[in-house]
């Protein structure tokens, strides 16, 4: 649950309200399995999870909030699915200054497989350990045709 991780570290560091004040976690996981071979190993399947990150007396404006949560889902997971249903804020007054802050939002991790012989997953008949796996895109390239 890397996404959800990095997305409330990125919270804690804007200081919206203290470190303690703000909690995350992961619901309703499914594992989508793929078993497809790759470049780098085997892409066994896709995480999708329902992320929650809950921050207390929150006393900044929700727009803000809302601003920095989309600008890091546009940085930090740009290929989001369109089945994907956008981030939901649920805001509690508590009074005119303070309010409790739920946000749920859901991710898709894939997750990949490499060789290891010591690896602890037996699948397909070898030994895999669980990697962290970056998909890298051409930005540009050039096509040739021999002849015409």
């Amino acid at each position: 649950m890397n996404k959800l991780r990095a997305l409330t570290s990125f919270l804690i560091d804007r200081q919206l309200v203290a470190p303690e004040q703000i909690d995350s976690f992961a619901e309703q996981v499914n594992l989508d399995l793929i078993w497809k071979n790759g470049a780098k190993g085997l892409h066994m399947g896709d995480m999708r999870y329902r992320a929650v990150l809950v921050l207390e007396r929150f006393a900044e404006n929700p727009a803000l909030l809302m601003a920095l949560v989309g600008s890091w889902l546009e940085a930090h997971d740009p290929d989001r699915d369109d089945d994907l249903p956008a981030p939901a804020f649920v805001v509690e007054q508590l009074d005119n200054d303070l309010a409790d802050v739920e946000l749920t939002l859901e991710f898709i991790e894939p997750q990949h497989l490499a060789e290891d012989p010591n690896g602890p997953i037996d699948a397909l008949g070898k030994k895999w350990g669980l990697v962290d796996f970056e998909l890298w895109t051409a930005e540009q390239g050039e096509v040739r045709s021999h002849g015409a």
